[in-house]
């Protein structure tokens, strides 16, 4: 609902929409609360964030787009994030981020509160679909020792891209870009890797001799297999050689935190490696807005206080 209107969700929003008492709405959204899946302006409050105020009737909003609004909030009132206090320039996209193109962090702590604000971009793409395995036989190139895929290189855009058909028709596609990564934050940085992409879905085509494209399989149906997203912010030379190596390992999940030269440049860079193996455009949705699935939930339970309430109704006429 935030996402929709920038509005939180209200007991008048339940009883208009779901058909239940003020009551039973009043202690759906209390309980929900007590249990830390819906939060309020007080939480925030209480924290020392003031980028929300009161209302009457009481907005509540998801606890999983918390950080994402609290983001979202300080953009619109410039509100200076970085320990320094420096003033924000209006109207800026991402205003810690910009700030910190002049003046680099000097401390882990800065670094790490910095990183928070960045733009997430998308590295290490390892895609894969699969083909008639009759194409296998027809390339030249030399097998892989082990796995007898057939391996092809291209450069594309100054990434580094690399095809592996294996005799079973599965094709895997790995594209380098640690040091020319995505951004993945707006729909028109979507539009550009879809863009990027499409040139090296031409460049198969091509090789393989699919100039009518009747084979290869459109991007949508491609599947995103594994890829690492990163932040980076700017660090100056102490930095550089004070910041500690970190990694963390959960499940599918893989945390790092090192630091990265570009250019000469020293970044400190926040890195996280998913295993997907989801369809291209759902796992990129997945990616850019991880409480999806949470918010489906919370519009589950409130389907079925709006079914209870239906029964409750027809009992009612029943009994009557």
């Amino acid at each position: 609902m935030y996402r929709a209107n920038g509005k939180g969700i209200t007991i008048e929003d339940i009883t208009d929409k779901c058909g239940v008492k003020k009551s039973k709405a009043q202690r759906s959204l209390k309980y929900f609360h007590s249990k830390g899946v819906l939060f309020t302006a007080n939480n925030l409050i209480r924290e020392g964030i003031h980028l929300l105020q009161n209302k009457n009737p009481q907005e509540y909003f998801a606890a999983c787009m918390k950080a994402e609004m609290v983001e979202s909030l300080k953009k619109r009132k410039s509100v200076p994030v970085q320990p320094s206090g420096i003033n924000l320039p209006k109207g800026s996209t991402y205003p810690l981020f910009h700030t910190i193109e002049h003046q680099k962090a000097h401390t882990f702590l800065e670094a790490l509160v910095a990183l928070a604000h960045a733009p997430t971009y998308i590295h290490k793409i390892l895609l894969m679909f699969h083909l008639n395995p009759e194409f296998y036989n027809e390339l030249k190139q030399k097998e892989e020792p082990i796995n007898r895929a057939k391996p092809y290189e291209e450069n594309i855009g100054g990434r580094h891209v690399t095809y592996r058909l294996s005799p079973n028709g599965t094709v895997e596609v790995y594209i380098a870009t640690t040091n020319i990564p995505f951004r993945i934050e707006r729909d028109e940085d979507i539009s550009a890797l879809f863009a990027f992409l499409g040139q090296v879905r031409d460049r198969l085509l091509y090789h393989i001799s699919d100039i009518r494209e009747r084979h290869v399989p459109n991007l949508l149906n491609w599947i995103l297999k594994q890829c690492d997203l990163n932040k980076d912010v700017e660090i100056d030379d102490i930095a550089q050689l004070t910041f500690p190596d970190i990694q963390l390992i959960s499940a599918d999940r893989v945390f790092r935190l090192y630091v990265k030269i570009i250019k000469d440049i020293a970044y400190c860079r926040g890195e996280e490696s998913l295993t997907l193996n989801q369809l291209l455009p759902e796992a990129l949705d997945n990616i850019r807005h991880p409480h999806k699935s949470i918010e489906k939930k919370i519009d589950y339970v409130l389907k079925l206080l709006k079914g209870e309430s239906a029964l409750g109704k027809q009992g009612l006429s029943h009994d009557d």
